[in-house]
């Protein structure tokens, strides 16, 4: 049996956990970083496959499939909203490229991905075989396949 690694609201887990375990520590971390406004649920776990959703009481609008704005980046990985805002407009941005709608930042879903995958490399020496992301108004949907 291997054990896969992912990351969830900045915590790294492994497909080796018990899923109640995973969905408690991971709420937990969401209800100290978001005062209760985000919810997780594990929606598969195996060896081969991890999916997971995060439902949030803000609404996100006018939602494209090809980009993830930069408070859902936050959600997913935990790490300060500055990173995913250009250096120009104060931030210290660790991926590329960055736009702006008017009243957030955002960036395509194939560099989030590129992004994750690279995040789980550093901190676990894991590779993927494919990571999906969904973005609706109310929730984010992360699937990855090992």
């Amino acid at each position: 049996m291997m054990t896969n690694y992912f990351i969830a609201n900045g915590i790294i887990l492994d497909t080796g956990m018990d899923p109640e375990e995973i969905e408690l520590s991971v709420q937990e971390k969401l209800d100290e970083t978001t005062s209760g406004m985000a919810q997780f649920r594990l929606k598969e776990l195996s060896d081969s496959c991890v999916s997971m959703m995060f439902i949030r009481d803000f609404i996100m609008g006018d939602l494209y499939n090809s980009i993830i704005y930069d408070s859902d980046m936050n959600l997913i990985l935990n790490i300060g909203i500055e990173a995913f805002i250009p250096s120009k407009a104060g931030g210290y941005p660790l991926l590329y490229p960055l736009g702006f709608d008017g009243k957030n930042f955002y960036t395509d879903m194939t560099s989030f991905i590129r992004f994750y995958k690279t995040l789980l490399l550093i901190y676990r020496e894991q590779q993927v075989e494919s990571i999906g992301v969904r973005c609706f108004s109310d929730r984010l949907l992360l699937r990855i396949e090992y």
